[in-house]
């Protein structure tokens, strides 16, 4: 009896460390590819320590992105920042062809002397919650023109100054984005299919990660049974509440550490109560100490 109560006390305390995957790397401040495939591709929920842009040109594709399911129409755009939880779902019967741009968070905060910065579609698919944006016909051509013209200058590598022509191209399509993306706020999707109390329970959790959040907590603030709660949030993020509060807690302890904030006090605002628990949860979810970071 008591091997057994060991071993179930071992299987919830690696559930309790279980993790979103962090996949995909980025070593420049920038890359393109475009792809076109028809092959079986399965993905799980993770997340990039970098930021992402999918245009999709064709195929059948739903993706979700933080609780959110979108279904992709040609000319879409897909915003996923860095540390986004999403996971794309793909009908492999017909091709599937996108452009994916990978952009280094230190690249996205280039600005100039009015404070403007190449960051801000991402920082208003945040503020949205919406993470999908479809331009009117008009807004393509550049667009397009701009990724085809960073493709092919990717593909001169030996080229005269081939790495400035390229970065000059990155920051014409993030500035020209960003621009329509103000012309046209109404251009972000709205449509995208969720369950509605799994959306106010990451929004809740994203507003207070500095205090104590438990299931009990929030399903009082959803008006919910908490049973419930917790098998629509597992069924559309992949993982469970508290999982989804410890990823968001490091990974905003992180972002404080990277800034300049000792890790000691990282700890505390992003609300966990005592720093060894804090460092072992980080070094599991980040792959080094928060120590190694300041």
């Amino acid at each position: 009896m008591k091997d057994s109560k060991t071993s179930t006390d071992r299987t919830m305390k690696n559930a309790e460390f279980e993790q979103y995957e962090k996949t995909g790397y980025l070593t420049e401040p920038y890359r393109i590819f475009h792809l076109r495939d028809c092959k079986e591709q399965k993905f799980d929920f993770h997340y990039h320590e970098f930021c992402k842009i999918i245009y999709f040109v064709d195929g059948r594709v739903d993706y979700k992105v933080e609780g959110k399911t979108y279904h992709l129409k040609p000319y879409d755009f897909v915003l996923v920042g860095a540390n986004v939880i999403h996971k794309p779902e793909i009908d492999v019967t017909v091709p599937y062809e996108r452009y994916i741009i990978y952009l280094s968070e230190g690249f996205l905060a280039a600005g100039n002397e009015k404070g403007e910065c190449l960051r801000y579609c991402f920082d208003e698919a945040e503020r949205l919650q919406n993470r999908v944006v479809h331009f009117a016909p008009e807004s393509y051509e550049e667009l397009v023109g701009c990724l085809i013209r960073m493709e092919q200058i990717g593909q001169q590598k030996e080229e005269y100054m081939s790495d400035m022509l390229l970065k000059s191209a990155f920051m014409e399509f993030m500035v020209l984005f960003n621009r329509n993306v103000i012309r046209q706020p109404k251009a972000y999707i709205t449509t995208a299919a969720y369950h509605e109390k799994v959306i106010d329970v990451i929004t809740y959790i994203q507003e207070h990660l500095s205090e104590e959040i438990s299931v009990d907590v929030l399903a009082k603030q959803c008006y919910i049974s908490k049973y419930y709660l917790m098998r629509q949030f597992k069924e559309a993020t992949g993982y469970s509440i508290h999982q989804y509060i410890n990823e968001k807690r490091v990974q905003a302890a992180r972002r404080m550490i990277l800034s300049g904030m000792p890790a000691s006090q990282a700890c505390y605002e992003c609300g966990f109560r005592d720093y060894s628990t804090f460092a072992r949860r980080f070094k599991m979810i980040v792959g080094r100490a928060p120590s190694k970071l300041e």
